[in-house]
């Protein structure tokens, strides 16, 4: 069984926790693509949409008689061909969305947490308590880190913590069930609070 070290948000060393058994598994890259595109495929909103010749206004008319034009015949303005007409095979409003049972959900998710800890990008806090509600006191803490981007898991997300890490690109604070394998992959570092911890490997278990 894994140990780590617990930090305090001044960096320092206040203890150590024993993490479980598959935080030293190997992953899985095939499960993880398909977790990876299942999160991004749901975050599609599908609304695009383009209208064809039966849904553009105007057209009852032929826009000019049959022959002595010199022109090709036309029906109608709103044929595909004509300016402002409809669209051929354009896009309609779809559900993108893919599912991927739980079993293999949670696989993903503990291949990426475990790869975190082996590429020595997870970092354990005691607990992480701001002064104020402030930006700039979120990034005090995370510069004491030497954080360039990361995803934080709490147990409960604060007033203060979710105001101060509100215009931040570079930080997510989540709680344990909204850890999701795309988030955990597409920060660099993953920082998890002691409490956060224990229920994030409780539903790793079940």
């Amino acid at each position: 069984m894994p140990q780590m070290d617990v930090l305090n948000t001044k960096n320092e060393v206040v203890g150590k926790v024993d993490l479980a058994a598959w935080w030293n598994e190997g992953g899985n890259s095939s499960l993880i693509h398909q977790a990876v595109v299942t999160a991004r495929a749901g975050a599609r909103r599908g609304t695009h949409s383009s209208k064809g010749r039966s849904d553009v206004r105007g057209g009852g008319a032929k826009p000019f008689r049959q022959k002595g034009t010199g022109r090709a015949r036309q029906g109608t303005i709103r044929a595909p061909n004509m300016k402002g007409g409809g669209v051929v095979f354009g896009p309609h409003p779809r559900d993108y969305s893919k599912s991927i049972n739980k079993k293999m959900s949670r696989k993903a998710l503990q291949n990426v947490l475990a790869h975190k800890a082996a590429s020595e990008s997870l970092l354990i806090v005691e607990d992480l308590v701001l002064e104020a509600p402030k930006t700039r006191e979120l990034v005090a803490a995370m510069d004491r880190f030497d954080i360039i981007s990361a995803v934080i898991v709490v147990d409960s997300l604060s007033e203060e913590l979710d105001r101060a890490s509100g215009n931040l690109r570079w930080v997510k604070i989540v709680t344990p069930d909204r850890v999701n394998t795309y988030d955990v992959l597409a920060f660099e570092t993953l920082i998890v609070t002691r409490k956060a911890l224990e229920a994030l490997e409780g539903a790793m278990s079940k």
